[in-house]
C-alpha cells in the first residue's frame, strides 16, 4: 500500500484523548505538579490514557498501542514501539532483545565509531564489541566483506549506525545478506534517518532488511526532542519488546512526546510527499554549493556536508560565518560543518542559505594553519567494557593516562562518538586526540 491509502484512517488516539481530558476540566489530583497550568495536555497514566511499557497486558487495545500500530503500518514493520527517551533507548532495547534470544553468545560487531548509547549498552549488557574500522574517519560506514571476517561463533549481532553524522550510509541490503546467511541478527541505529521511509528512494532499515532499527523521529521528523522509534521486522523480538524496553526506561514517559509521536503520523499519512519535496529542496541545495565553488562530502538526503578542508579551511570557521548571518548548522569540526534540515525546513531557510553561502564565497573562510588530518585511534582491549567500568576507578589528567587502561566511554558530544572505549589501553595518539578536544581528565581504572 501506499502511505497515502493510509490518510483516511489514520487516526490520532493520544491526542484525541488528551484533548478531551483537557477540555474536560477535571479537577487534577494526579501528577504532574503543575495540574495542566503549564501544558494541559501534560497528564500521566491515568485511566484510559494506557501505559507505554505496559500495553500488552490489555490485549493491545489501549491509546499508545493503537497508535504504534499506525506507525507499524507507515513503517512496514512487524512492530513499532515509541520511545520518550530518544534512540538510546531503542538500542538499549534491539541489544537486551538480541541477548535474551542469544543462547549466550556475547559479541557483537560494530562500526568503531559506533554512538556512545551503545558502549553504554554494551556494558550494562555484558557485551563485548568486535570493532571494525572504517577507512574514513569518523565514518560509520562499513562493508559486507569486513562484517563476513568477523563472524564467529561467539556472535551475537552486527551493529550498524546509518546513517552517521557527516551522512554517510552503508549497504545495509548487502549487510542484512551477511547476516541472515549466518543466522545473525542485523541491527541498525538509524537516529539520523527516520525520514528514510519517505524520501525519494525508500532506504529505510526496515525495507532493507535489517532485523531491528533505532530512529529518532526528533532529528527529521516533526517529533519533539526525545521521540523516538524502535522498528522491528524479526518476529521473534516481538514479544519480548515492551518488557525488555521497561527495562532501563523512565517510569515517567512525556505524553507530550507521545502525542508528537502520535501526530506525525498524521502528518505523514496526510502529506506522504512532503518529506520527498524537502529532500529535493536539499539536493538542489547542494548543486547550488557546488555551482558556487563550495566542496561538499557524499551525504543523505537531508544533510549538506562541507568539506571545508578541501577549501583550506575548516568546519569551525565555516559554521562561524554561517551563525554571523543567523544560520545554526548541525556539527562542525576541524574538518568538516554539516547542516541537517527536516520536516520543518521552509522555502526561506533555503533562500536565505543560498543568498548567504553565494555572498560568502568559500575563499571567504579561508584558514591559513589548517589542523593536521585526522587518524584513526587505534588501541589495545585491556578487558571487557564492563569488568573496566564496574572496577575500582579514578580519574587523572589525560596525559598521564597512557598506557593505562580507560574506564569509561569518553565521547566529546555532539557527536557522541567515544574517542576510546572503557576496557581499551590509552595510547599517546589518543591521550592527545582527547586533549586536542578539550578533554581534561578521564576515568582510569585503578
Amino acid at each position: 500500500m501506499e502511505i497515502s491509502d493510509f490518510a483516511e484512517e489514520m487516526t490520532t488516539p493520544i491526542h484525541d484523548f488528551l484533548v478531551k481530558n483537557s477540555e474536560s476540566h477535571t479537577i487534577r489530583c494526579y501528577m504532574p505538579g503543575h495540574k495542566g497550568t503549564e501544558d494541559p495536555l501534560d497528564i500521566t497514566e491515568i485511566d484510559g490514557a494506557d501505559s507505554l511499557y505496559d500495553t500488552d497486558t490489555n490485549g493491545g487495545k489501549g491509546i499508545i498501542a493503537q497508535s504504534e500500530k499506525n506507525a507499524s503500518k507507515l513503517f512496514g514493520s512487524k512492530r513499532t514501539l515509541y520511545s520518550c527517551s530518544g534512540s538510546t533507548l531503542a538500542i538499549q532495547t534491539m541489544l537486551t532483545l538480541a541477548k535474551l534470544r542469544g543462547n549466550g553468545k556475547d559479541h557483537v560487531i560494530a562500526g568503531r565509531y559506533s554512538h556512545r548509547s551503545f558502549i553504554n549498552s554494551c556494558v550494562l549488557l555484558g557485551l563485548i564489541p568486535s570493532w571494525i574500522y572504517p577507512e574514513e574517519y569518523l565514518s560509520a560506514a562499513v562493508t559486507p566483506e569486513s562484517i563476513e571476517a568477523k563472524i564467529n561463533s561467539r556472535t551475537l549481532a552486527v551493529f550498524i549506525n546509518s546513517i552517521d553524522y557527516y551522512g554517510g550510509m552503508s549497504n545495509i541490503s548487502a549487510i542484512a545478506e551477511v547476516c541472515h546467511s549466518h543466522g545473525i541478527p542485523l541491527l541498525v541505529d538509524n537516529a539520523h534517518g527516520a525520514y528514510l521511509k519517505f524520501a525519494p528512494v525508500d532506504l529505510h532499515p526496515m525495507t532493507l532488511g535489517a532485523d531491528m532499527c533505532a530512529d529518532s523521529a526528533h532529528k527529521t521528523l516533526p517529533v519533539l526532542t526525545g521521540g523516538a522509534y524502535l522498528h522491528i521486522a524479526n518476529e521473534k523480538y516481538c514479544a519480548m519488546a515492551k518488557e525488555a524496553m521497561a527495562l532501563t526506561a523512565t517510569s515517567s514517559p512525556s505524553y507530550l512526546i507521545l502525542d508528537s509521536l502520535d501526530r506525525c503520523n498524521r502528518t505523514i499519512a496526510e502529506k506522504p510527499f512532503h518529506i520527498a519535496e524537502i529532500c529535493n529542496k536539499v539536493t538542489a541545495l547542494k548543486r547550488h554549493c557546488a555551482d558556487m565553488g563550495y566542496v561538499l562530502s557524499q551525504s543523505d538526503y537531508m544533510k549538506v556536508t562541507f568539506d571545508c578542508a578541501a577549501v583550506h579551511s575548516t568546519g569551525f570557521a565555516m559554521a562561524e560565518m554561517l551563525k554571523e548571518f543567523g544560520i545554526e548548522c548541525e556539527y562542525a569540526d576541524e574538518y568538516r560543518c554539516v547542516l541537517l534540515f527536516g520536516s520543518g525546513s521552509t522555502d526561506v531557510d533555503f533562500e536565505t542559505i543560498k543568498t548567504v553561502l553565494r555572498a560568502n564565497t568559500p575563499r571567504s573562510v579561508f584558514v591559513r594553519n589548517l589542523p593536521s588530518p585526522p587518524v584513526h585511534i587505534r588501541t589495545q582491549t585491556a578487558c571487557s567494557p564492563a569488568k573496566a567500568y564496574f572496577s575500582g576507578k579514578v580519574r587523572l589528567p589525560v596525559m598521564m593516562t597512557v598506557g593505562k587502561v580507560c574506564a569509561g566511554a569518553v565521547a566529546p558530544c555532539p557527536p557522541g562518538i567515544p574517542l576510546i572505549m572503557p576496557g581499551e589501553v590509552v595510547t599517546i595518539d589518543a591521550a592527545r586526540a582527547l586533549r586536542d578536544k578539550g578533554i581534561a581528565d578521564i576515568p582510569i581504572v585503578v
